[in-house]
């Protein structure tokens, strides 16, 4: 093959090439390939209002006798929409901004300590792992406001499909659910009182606000 043909295959190569597409499109492009019934240009994009969404956490030791409670901030997300209602999206949430809500603001020192421990190595370790993220990979609508959720968590970088109900009342969203922290390797040993005392289960309850818009420009990896 001459110069002019290998440029002219080059540049057909090029062209036909794939190229990059958005997390947004990604995440439409499974909610297609797993609902038929969905065709091109009939979903919606709803953005969060992230200053008013929240995601609260909860963890509790001898079986819920005593516990810690606070909250973490969504960064970015999106929800997908069809005619009948939600059928995907996608969030991310900054480790890094984990907050102490029950400890009084007076006591500074104790909400360093308490705070600089849930990110350290055994609990969040938020230096190697400083985002986590849910992608929905279904939604069943039982009525018009309960919901049931399944998506893929992703905490330390271990990956996990978990459900769970939702209420949704407009672009209201909230829902409330358990978390085994041992199968995301949250497994703080310490001591032995600290290993038999404190639960495995982190309780989480999130509040979305949804808002019409483009979130084609979320970077959400």
């Amino acid at each position: 093959m001459n110069k002019v043909g290998i440029s002219i295959l080059l540049l057909i190569l090029y062209c036909c090439g794939e190229k990059p597409v958005s997390d947004t499109s990604k995440v439409l492009l499974r909610v297609q390939s797993s609902q038929s019934q969905v065709q091109l240009g009939e979903l919606d994009t709803l953005n969060l209002d992230l200053q008013n969404s929240k995601l609260y956490w909860k963890g509790t030791k001898m079986r819920g006798v005593g516990s810690h409670e606070g909250e973490v901030h969504i960064s970015q997300g999106f929800m997908l929409k069809d005619k009948i209602g939600l059928v995907g999206g996608k969030f991310e949430v900054d480790m890094r901004t984990i907050s102490i809500s029950d400890i009084p603001k007076t006591d500074p020192i104790p909400i360093k300590n308490l705070t600089e421990h849930l990110m350290q190595e055994d609990f969040f370790d938020v230096d190697n792992f400083p985002n986590s993220y849910f992608e929905i990979t279904e939604v069943k609508t039982h009525s018009i406001e309960n919901l049931e959720v399944s998506g893929n968590l992703t905490i330390r970088g271990i990956t996990k499909n978990i459900t769970f109900p939702a209420v949704q009342k407009g672009d209201f969203i909230v829902a409330q659910f358990l978390l085994d922290r041992f199968e995301w390797n949250i497994a703080y040993e310490g001591s032995w009182t600290d290993r038999t005392l404190v639960d495995r289960d982190i309780q989480f309850r999130i509040e979305l606000i949804l808002v019409n818009g483009n979130s084609s420009e979320l970077d959400i990896r």
